[in-house]
């Protein structure tokens, strides 16, 4: 059983793990629980899993109102939970982020089923800081989170689907020093912030040549395009991008949010980035999620109260005009890649569960 939703940050993770559980045990079933009114009740069965729920909601950055409710709802969803995990019986549980997951490792470990708590970003959120206190075992996609957690946190990475596991280098154009194309990656939702920010850089990059993939979110498509007014040639929006590892793989140089799953991805293909960490983050996460980035040479940060027009397109000039500091973004990113996270987030899974079997 793997608790995961709210956002594809959390999904996606559980997606690839769960493939690579089936990789590996072809005759296993594996059972998501998100909560009823996330967006896993939608992807997940379109992904070919099943999916129940239970009552589960948000609690940090929300009003005093929001956590009231958030706090009640807990019991209720444990107890759902306990009476899933008795009719599925599970053999292992996973959370891997997502409202969800507080609920059912609480009520598996109250049951006794052997858990495992998988902590993505930098700075842990407050459901995995309570939750590694009663989980089995606990998997961390960075040091930096590993610090910040009890016991002993094993360094595994952000699991990824396969797609973004092919092999990729620094891009053939940086190399040649003619790198000039640059992904603009809003997130499956789109960011306003950077939307705005990239159609006022439009006035200075317009004329650079450059070949731009602005991916905008749904509901800011055709404002967005207003908003250019006409896209300078070789620049193109999409809505959504549902291959994001191919938009990554042209990319000479990614502009993006900085959630733990982006940033796995963009390691994966070693893709240099300018992050904009979202300002309003739980507890400031993407920041650092961002700086660790930037700490190991794979990006620049350009914080959202500083991000315009201007600075965006400063930023992307100066690194298109220096192809070997891309060259060694694009390998920093590399080294930072963690192809074996699902593998060993299965193995763990694995280890917990014998470990059962054998009590």
């Amino acid at each position: 059983m793997i608790a995961a939703g709210g956002t594809g940050g959390h999904i996606f993770p559980g997606i690839a793990l769960a493939r690579e559980i089936l990789a590996r045990r072809p005759e296993a079933r594996v059972v998501f629980v998100g909560a009823s009114a996330g967006l896993e009740t939608r992807l997940l069965p379109a992904a070919g899993f099943a999916v129940e729920t239970v009552s589960a909601s948000g609690f940090a950055g929300k009003r005093l109102g929001a956590r009231m409710a958030s706090l009640a709802a807990v019991p209720r969803g444990v107890a759902q939970a306990r009476r899933l995990l008795r009719r599925l019986r599970p053999r292992a549980v996973a959370g891997v982020g997502g409202y969800a997951s507080v609920p059912v490792v609480l009520a598996a470990a109250s049951l006794g089923i052997p858990t495992l708590v998988h902590e993505s970003n930098a700075r842990p959120g407050i459901a995995n800081r309570l939750l590694a206190r009663f989980a089995t075992r606990v998997a961390v996609g960075s040091e930096a989170a590993a610090a910040r957690l009890p016991g002993r946190p094993v360094v595994t990475g952000n699991p990824l689907r396969p797609e973004f596991l092919e092999p990729s280098s620094s891009s053939d154009a940086a190399r040649a020093g003619t790198a000039r194309r640059v992904l603009l990656l809003g997130g499956s939702q789109g960011s306003a912030a950077l939307n705005r920010a990239m159609t006022e850089a439009a006035r200075a990059l317009g004329a650079d040549g450059l070949e731009v993939l602005h991916q905008t979110g749904e509901k800011w498509l055709e404002p967005v395009r207003a908003a250019y007014g006409g896209l300078p040639a070789g620049w193109r929006l999409e809505a959504f991008l549902p291959r994001p590892f191919d938009a990554m793989a042209w990319c000479d140089l990614a502009v993006c949010r900085s959630g733990a799953l982006t940033l796995a991805e963009l390691s994966a293909a070693g893709r240099p980035a300018v992050l904009v960490p979202l300002a309003t983050s739980t507890h400031g996460h993407q920041l650092e999620n961002a700086r660790e980035v930037e700490r190991a040479g794979a990006a620049v940060v350009l914080q959202e109260k500083d991000l315009t027009g201007d600075s965006l397109a400063a930023a992307i000039r100066a690194l298109l005009a220096d192809p070997a500091r891309l060259r060694g973004m694009g390998a920093a990113a590399l080294r930072r890649a963690r192809p074996s996270a699902a593998r060993e987030l299965a193995e763990i899974l694995f280890s917990i569960e014998r470990a059962r079997a054998a009590a």
